[in-house]
């Protein structure tokens, strides 16, 4: 019995250090075995179509598919497709290159959201206008009136260059939706600052703005008054487009954006949580498309 008790011991020790196996229920990968051809093509075309704008070329559609094929439908292999949809510089006959199509679609999807789609020309138009003006006011000694022409037809101008600027990635994709609904032709679409403030909430938040939020906007743009929105205090209208488009809730806005574009539901508030927590440091609007993109709802497998 001498020995009974450092054996024991021992056997207690090593039990101790084994690590049991813990299964989790229903936790088996996904088996993409006997997807149907039709339904990978399907995902080949969707993708370029919410990326590029436009259907896959032949070759394209099936040096994709083979790719997934090759892959077995894995999530990694479709996250490198969809890299490569946004950031392949390489020279692609009729697009210049994916990089170059992706961030005009971006662009063009983010003037149709809040400019109705307007077309550079008219906008270029519109700021040759207010040049004009201002030239005219240059010649007349009318130095106030020289000022605001040039910073209206700066602001259209703005636009413009946002999509280069995008693509270099000198500003961030919510920098382009604050140059969109700060400029002339917005302030047309959306008469009088009540509208104003309406239409901006709701083209950027998603939302309609409280009793609260419409009064604080509204004095600060109508009539320069000090007003808070978010915890932030400005006093004018350039103030105003800085808070919001600078706020937690046009990042949130951002992902719902996205969910809508691209699976045509606004995000669960678990799904928001998780980008969210990111979003405000990186604000890389590709990195939420690529959560969306490598899903099977969104791939239908």
């Amino acid at each position: 019995m001498k020995h009974a008790l450092p054996l024991l011991l021992l056997l207690m020790a090593f039990l101790s250090c084994t690590k049991d196996n813990v299964l989790i229920p229903d936790n088996q990968p996904p088996n993409y075995e006997g997807i149907p051809l039709i339904k990978i093509q399907n995902f080949v075309n969707r993708l370029f179509i919410d990326l590029l704008a436009r259907e896959p070329l032949d070759p394209e559609m099936d040096a994709f598919v083979q790719e997934l094929q090759l892959a077995k439908l894995a999530p990694e292999t479709r996250l490198i497709q969809v890299i490569r949809l946004q950031t392949d510089t390489a020279f692609i006959v009729g697009d210049t290159s994916y990089h170059r199509a992706y961030i005009q679609n971006l662009y063009n999807q983010a003037k149709a959201r809040t400019l109705e789609g307007v077309s550079d020309g008219d906008i270029k138009g519109d700021a040759g206008i207010f040049l004009n003006g201002a030239y005219k006011d240059s010649l007349a000694g009318n130095w106030e009136g020289y000022t605001k022409n040039m910073k209206a037809a700066e602001r259209l101008l703005t636009v413009i260059r946002g999509r280069s600027e995008f693509q270099s990635e000198q500003i961030t994709y919510d920098r382009l939706f604050a140059r969109c609904v700060n400029n002339s032709i917005y302030d047309k679409i959306n008469m009088n600052t009540v509208n104003f403030v309406n239409a901006t909430f709701d083209n950027l938040l998603w939302r309609y703005p409280t009793k609260s939020e419409l009064l604080e906007g509204f004095n600060m743009i109508e009539y320069n008054l000090p007003g808070t929105i978010f915890g932030k205090q400005g006093t004018n209208k350039d103030d105003y487009v800085e808070i919001l488009t600078n706020s937690r809730e046009m990042f949130e806005g951002l992902i719902i954006w996205s969910y809508q574009q691209l699976l045509a539901r606004r995000p669960t508030s678990e799904e928001t949580g998780v980008l969210l927590q990111d979003f405000a440091g990186h604000r890389d609007i590709r990195l939420i498309q690529q959560q969306i993109l490598i899903t099977d709802e969104y791939a239908n497998f």
